[in-house]
């Protein structure tokens, strides 16, 4: 009897212990605010855009995408504007003024992947576009200008490094020059791993029987 369930102890630790050291699975997401859709699905941009729009801050429940996932967007000043131009502040969804940002914050870990901006033309010069994209953490900040952009074949960038924000941080988009909209990003998220805390509790629970039927 005893040999029964010391085995049974420990086949359900070495189980508990496989399921919960399996690395979740990464979930790329992208954010098209020009045409209203999250991973090309336009019901989950139409509420994305109702949420926000015209909104101070505003948090918008992204589960369906990722279990238990959040993103909080707060407007530097006056309100989000959220329109077919993309992402901005108070109307025409643009950046457009001295102070204008948008802060984005997710309650899991990201990376920022990559980020596309509209209308954004010039090469940094005084009046020309400019944008920066400043980190919460220990991130650097970095400033764009057009030339930045794929050699100004298009208004995409991508990161490959300097890009993670914890669920204690955030990311700001800030206009610095011009008048340009945000019209998309893309992050990855890696899910959280919950299995560690059901590790945790059933082996408490396996061992705890396992001392009272040894008892």
């Amino acid at each position: 009897m005893k040999i029964r369930i010391i085995t049974s102890f420990l086949l359900i630790t070495a189980t508990l212990s496989a399921i919960a050291t399996t690395p979740p699975t990464a979930v790329e997401i992208d954010f098209n605010f020009t045409n209203s859709t999250i991973n090309g699905d336009n019901t989950l941009g139409t509420n994305f855009k109702n949420e926000v729009n015209g909104q101070a801050d505003a948090t918008v429940d992204l589960s369906t995408i990722v279990a238990g996932l959040t993103l909080t967007v707060s407007a530097s000043q006056s309100n989000i504007s959220h329109t077919a131009n993309g992402l901005g502040i108070t109307s025409g969804g643009t950046l457009s003024h001295s102070a204008d940002a948008l802060t984005f914050s997710f309650n899991q870990t990201i990376t920022l992947d990559s980020l596309k901006m509209g209308d954004f033309t010039g090469t940094g010069q005084l009046g020309e576009d400019m944008v920066s994209i400043l980190y919460s953490n220990t991130n650097p900040t970095i400033t764009l200008s057009d030339e930045d952009f794929d050699n100004k074949t298009s208004n995409i960038i991508d990161f490959s490094s300097d890009n993670e924000v914890s669920p204690l941080h955030s990311f700001t988009i800030r206009h610095v020059d011009g008048d340009f909209a945000i019209e998309g990003f893309g992050v990855t998220v890696v899910p959280e791993n919950n299995q560690y805390v059901l590790l945790s509790s059933l082996y408490v629970l396996s061992f705890t029987i396992f001392r009272r039927r040894k008892n």
